[in-house]
């Protein structure tokens, strides 16, 4: 047979990661267990739960499977996300179904009602990825979705007259209306504040696992029968070359099916008008151990050719569009500005274009915007990207007092600042490339070299890029203007800034990128009361939540811990990026002799190296810091003296 060049095959006949709907009954396979289970459950109780892992396909059972199982007279769905608010979310799908929706300060009970009125059909409010309720919703909005759900199913309590009435007639079977949560199962334990409520609440649950392999091939051979127009049949062998292709401990995850066959189909060769799988080309595309990161690789390195930005700036974009636990998180144009400091708008705009129509974002409703799939979110979260390379310092010119004794190092002094490269890159990545958050915590014991690092290895190299500030606390606590912002509470009409203090001409807020390094924490802690601590954390709070582009460092000794959770109540995000600065250890303090040696022009000395060694290093094998900098200072001046 004459196999023709590729064709212009136009839309794949495979979903890619997008989920199954109503729609798509017809090549919806490999689930027919699961949907009479859940079909029989939608009889028995008025609230269902559908957990599993992630990619294991639960809104396409529900959405799909079971929806395809009740005639059109019998279903009116109403699909549901947390969006910003999930109880805004309910009240807006309830009233976009509603003919005439009645005054918007309406209870979705009330709301419900007048829906089934003007149907007769029965409802089913399906909560699609309720783990979003947890991970982004705050604890008063789950509160009131537990309350509110709790009314719908006949256990909740009246807010007024005529809800109790309306409570009555639920109980009396009044109000068809069944809830289905889908929910990933890592989260199950968030529902505790559901089950506290009524005891049994969710019998009727359903579990839905990762899909065999025998199913999987199955899928595969029944979707090209009923697409036999553009696909033609699959043999045993094919399908099973597929599936082992993408299967992880003898299960397979619906995404990377869907994406593999997505692939496969754009590639493989058309045999009489028909796209056709076959050998060679499954094996082209390889066992892929990760197909999602292969497409997302794929699409990111096209990015760079057509957009001419940085592949980095790319990752971080999309990595807005990733919760701090891994999952999806929907954001809108004006919610993507403030997650990407320093982005330009046109930057963001074109890029929610381009992977708009890569398939990796999905519009939603309210004008927001999303990953397609949980799968990529966690493929992003995983993910390392630079915006910014770290500046390289001059060298050349190096100052008169090499090493600053028992003193930490000075900013001048950082070309000679040597022995810490490592944690400097590491640091610098956490404070200028992650824009997950604003606030990174630098701790460790007493004589690491924690103010060494910030002012002779990592300030002089942020001040290249962006404005930067440090501030030693101990010196704000003899200073006018900061004690004024500790004896003055945030309020509506209090002038004082922290900002304003730190910067002599302060930049109108959120314009450009820059940091303010804390340096010894501890110092207020020791000094200032209880008062002015929380004064000077509500000033700290609002630098966070009004001026986005503003990196906050705070540098402190390990032995204040204790301190830390006032602070963290007021600056939530205090613990969420840290890092200890652990002592050095023999190896790397054995190369840093080495290099400061080198510096000195005493260059294999090996009898000088090895009593320096023996002076710094503990039995721990722990290198005091101090000591290094007072033996090479006394080296110097001795060199000095010769001379």
């Amino acid at each position: 047979m004459q196999r023709s060049n590729m064709p212009n095959k136009g839309d794949s006949p495979f979903k890619f990661l997008n989920p199954y709907s109503r729609g798509d009954i017809d090549i919806f396979f490999g689930r027919d267990q699961e949907i009479e289970q859940l079909y029989q459950y939608a009889f028995q109780a008025n609230l269902l739960l559908v957990y599993g892992q992630s990619g294991t396909g639960k809104t396409s059972l529900v959405n799909c499977g079971l929806a395809g199982r009740f005639q059109t007279s019998d279903w009116l769905d109403l699909y549901i996300r947390h969006n910003s608010d999930i109880n805004a979310s309910l009240i807006k799908a309830i009233r976009d179904k509603m003919e005439d929706p009645p005054a918007v300060n309406t209870s979705p009970i009330k709301l419900l009602f007048r829906l089934y009125l003007d149907y007769l059909r029965p409802i089913y409010l399906i909560f699609d990825q309720l783990e979003e309720l947890f991970i982004l919703g705050k604890e008063e909005e789950q509160t009131t979705f537990i309350a509110d759900i709790l009314k719908v199913i006949g256990l909740g309590q009246a807010d007024d007259e005529e809800e109790k009435k309306l409570l009555a007639a639920v109980a009396a079977g009044a109000l068809p209306c069944k809830v289905i949560f889908i929910i990933r199962e890592e989260y199950l334990a968030s529902l505790y504040a559901f089950e506290k409520e009524a005891d049994g609440l969710f019998r009727k649950r359903l579990r839905v696992e990762p899909m065999s392999p025998g199913a999987a091939r199955d899928v595969i051979k029944q979707t090209a029968a009923t697409r036999k127009q553009v696909l033609a049949p699959v043999s045993d062998i094919i399908a099973e070359q597929i599936v082992e292709a993408i299967a992880e401990r003898g299960r397979v995850r619906l995404p990377y099916l869907q994406v593999f066959l997505d692939f496969l189909y754009r590639e493989a060769p058309v045999v009489e008008h028909k796209t056709t799988f076959d050998l060679p080309t499954v094996k082209r595309l390889g066992k892929l151990d990760d197909v999602l990161a292969t497409f997302l690789d794929e699409q990111l390195a096209d990015f760079v050719i057509k957009e001419q930005l940085a592949q980095g700036q790319a990752i971080n974009f999309l990595k807005a569009f990733v919760s701090k636990k891994g999952t999806r998180r929907p954001l809108s144009k004006p919610e993507l500005a403030k997650a990407l400091p320093g982005y330009s708008q046109g930057d963001i705009i074109r890029m929610l274009n381009f992977f708009t129509d890569r398939r990796i974002l999905n519009p939603i409703e309210n004008e927001q915007y999303e990953l397609v799939h949980d799968s990529l979110a966690a493929k992003l979260f995983s993910m390392e990207a630079r915006l910014v390379e770290i500046p390289e310092l001059n060298r050349n010119v190096l100052p008169e007092s090499l090493f600053p004794g028992l003193l930490p190092y000075q900013a001048d002094q950082a070309a000679t600042f040597l022995g810490r490269e490592v944690e400097i890159q590491v640091l610098f990545d956490k404070i200028i490339n992650d824009l997950r958050g604003s606030v990174t915590l630098l701790y460790g014991p007493t004589g690491v070299g924690k103010t060494s690092l910030i002012q002779a290895g990592l300030v002089p190299r942020v001040q290249q890029l962006f404005p930067c500030r440090l501030i030693n606390c101990g010196s704000t606590l003899e200073n006018e203007q900061w004690a004024a912002l500790f004896a003055a509470p945030v309020g509506k009409h209090n002038e004082i800034r922290i900002l304003d203090i730190a910067f002599d001409d302060p930049l109108p807020i959120g314009e450009q990128r820059r940091f303010l390094f804390f340096d010894q924490v501890e110092e207020w802690f020791i000094h200032l009361d209880e008062e002015a601590l929380g004064n000077l954390y509500r000033h700290l709070r609002q630098v966070f939540q009004h001026d986005v582009a503003c990196g906050l460092i705070f540098i402190m000794r390990e032995e204040y811990f204790s301190y830390l959770p006032a602070f963290q109540a007021k600056v939530p995000e205090m613990l969420e990026r840290q890092y200890r600065l652990e002592p050095m250890k023999w190896e790397q303090t054995s190369i840093l002799t080495d290099s400061l040696l080198d510096l000195l022009g005493l260059q294999k000395k090996e009898a000088l190296h090895t009593q320096i060694m023996e002076n710094v290093v503990d039995k721990e094998g722990n290198t005091n810091l101090s000591l290094v900098q007072v033996q090479f200072k006394y080296i110097q001046q001795q060199l000095v003296g010769h001379e």
